[in-house]
């Protein structure tokens, strides 16, 4: 039942996204950048994104030298354990460079897609109580459910169609306000501790990739706080790299078989701590040979760092910043020509 109030969310979205004067362009020389589940807080210890402020602002200043479009998509603020006043209290500058990197809507308004932690935005009332100077971070801000590159690419946050995070989300976001959030600055845990879960996860994950197969759509979600690359996940991509560093072992002279042996045995550990993460339940296998329809940003809460997806002539890649040295490093890359070809002609 769930499956079809998405389906049929997605579609209506994607229908909107896809109007004249809503899709963005996506040309060659379009450069754009997409963070997700930031959930920036009130800086107590029930912020999950205070760890990574400064990681997340060394990212966003490359970007804009380097003449990026920002895509926020959704969850961008923990609109169901703080208001907007504590939130700009922290992340004032943050927030007034994200609006400056967004892309500009027909109406020159700058674009920011919500989630379900940040649907206040929708509200009449999300900005009463703000002071003139706070108003002016919203003033020239058109905010969105979804967003579509070219008619290629569909952006959407990912709750849509769930009954406690779409239709009852007020419900839930009482039971954050009231109860996770005592929880959360009494034990000092985030969004790696047991507010995960991997059940129902990989349930989304699922229900995303079968959607974007059907619908023959390259797929860009957040919301599941878990990075995919064309379908696959960095778990099932570190399988397939350390499937082709065995092959070539076999062939391997004694002097590479040293250098190969070194590399199985760091992506062996990877895959291991991959899987500490998800309490040993491995992310879902869509099938031997996936369409590579679907995507995922990741979130911006991670231990050691957050992750993105870029896009940029003619390339998507996924993108890990490490909170260590506060290091860009590309994760996974491909021909987004390809992706959309093999997404339009699939072969199963």
């Amino acid at each position: 039942m769930s499956y079809r109030r998405m389906a049929r969310k997605f579609a209506r979205l994607k229908e909107q996204a896809n109007l004249p004067g809503k899709m963005l362009p996506l040309e060659p020389e379009d450069r754009y950048v997409v963070f997700s589940d930031h959930h920036k807080g009130d800086g107590s210890g029930a912020d999950d994104f205070k760890k990574n402020a400064y990681l997340y602002l060394q990212a966003l200043n490359y970007y804009a030298q380097e003449k990026f479009k920002l895509i926020v998509l959704g969850d961008s603020e923990e609109l169901w354990e703080n208001n907007i006043q504590s939130i700009l209290n922290n992340y004032a500058d943050i927030i007034r460079l994200e609006i400056k990197l967004a892309p500009s809507s027909a109406r020159g308004r700058k674009i920011r897609i919500w989630g379900n932690h940040d649907k206040e935005v929708t509200l009449k009332n999300f900005l009463a109580g703000l002071n003139s100077q706070q108003l002016n971070f919203f003033t020239h801000v058109e905010y969105r459910e979804a967003l579509s590159l070219g008619g290629q690419i569909f952006l959407i946050h990912g709750h849509q169609g769930r009954f406690f995070e779409d239709k009852a989300w007020r419900i839930s976001r009482w039971a954050v306000h009231f109860i996770w959030k005592s929880i959360q600055k009494l034990l000092n845990i985030g969004i790696d501790g047991p507010a995960e879960n991997p059940h129902l996860r990989s349930q989304l994950e699922n229900d995303y990739y079968r959607w974007a197969k059907e619908n023959q759509t390259i797929l860009v979600c957040g919301h599941t706080h878990r990075a995919m690359f064309a379908s696959l996940s960095h778990y099932h991509y570190l399988l397939s790299q350390k499937s082709i560093m065995e092959q070539k072992l076999k062939y391997a002279n004694l002097e590479e078989k040293k250098k190969i042996k070194e590399k199985i045995n760091h992506l062996e550990g990877e895959i291991q701590r991959v899987l500490k993460k998800t309490s040993g339940l491995p992310p879902p296998d869509f099938s031997a040979n996936p369409i590579p329809c679907y995507f995922n940003s990741g979130c911006c809460g991670y231990t050691n760092g957050l992750t993105a997806l870029e896009i940029e002539s003619e390339e998507i890649r996924l993108i890990k910043w490490e909170k260590e040295n506060y290091y860009r490093r590309i994760l996974q890359a491909g021909n987004l020509k390809e992706i959309i070809s093999q997404t339009k002609h699939q072969d199963q």
